[in-house]
């Protein structure tokens, strides 16, 4: 199963990864890091993760589950790697592994990759789309800024154009044959044990 998570920035979709990675931790599950071959390469020492490997035993999951994207700064996700074309090969080739992959970021919500790959799999794509309030969105960005010393966002054009674009971008994807859930920040994890048949 590919689980992606749709919102616009603010709506919590970062936070909920890590919230899955803790919880895996706590729950004693082996993780393993990848890391982006090309800067290995490049700097002589490991370089940005391109995602996080959890499970190496049968229980909780049926499979082992990958996390695309780093996570180590407070903004994360598969916005920090190199292309679109680079998260959905990682996305697939996984998934063709038997492994389950969980996915966010704003250029992942991508009008021709995400659709065509809907397509392809239909009820085996799963997105989790985020139902947090703009308002509320646009509150966590300020205060994401606020962490950094910035004042508050002077236009807010750009987070209410993708938030109406996390909208449009899901009705493709119900519409292409994925399974689209909506769901709130705080019943999202819950939400993803319950697909990877985890007990919470």
């Amino acid at each position: 199963m590919i689980i992606q998570i749709a919102g616009t920035s603010g709506s919590g979709k970062s936070h909920l990864m890590r919230s899955f990675m803790k919880w895996a931790e706590e729950e004693g599950i082996p993780k393993e890091v990848n890391y982006i071959a090309d800067s290995v390469a490049e700097k002589g020492k490991r370089g940005s993760p391109i995602g996080y490997k959890f499970g190496t035993k049968p229980k909780p999951f049926a499979h082992n589950v990958f996390v695309v994207g780093a996570y180590e700064s407070p903004t994360g996700g598969c916005d920090t790697i190199k292309s679109i074309s680079q998260v959905f090969a990682v996305v697939e080739g996984h998934h063709k592994q038997g492994v389950h992959v969980l996915f966010e970021g704003l250029f992942c919500m991508n009008q021709t990759r995400g659709p065509a790959l809907a397509a392809e799999l239909g009820k085996k794509l799963v997105v989790l789309q985020l139902t947090t309030p703009l308002a509320t969105c646009i509150a966590s960005i300020n205060s994401r800024r606020a962490d950094r010393g910035e004042g508050e966002l002077a236009n807010k054009k750009n987070t209410t154009d993708n938030y109406n674009r996390c909208t449009n971008y899901c009705n493709q994807m119900r519409n292409a044959g994925a399974r689209v859930i909506r769901v709130s920040r705080d019943e999202a994890l819950d939400k993803i044990l319950e697909l990877l048949e985890a007990s919470p």
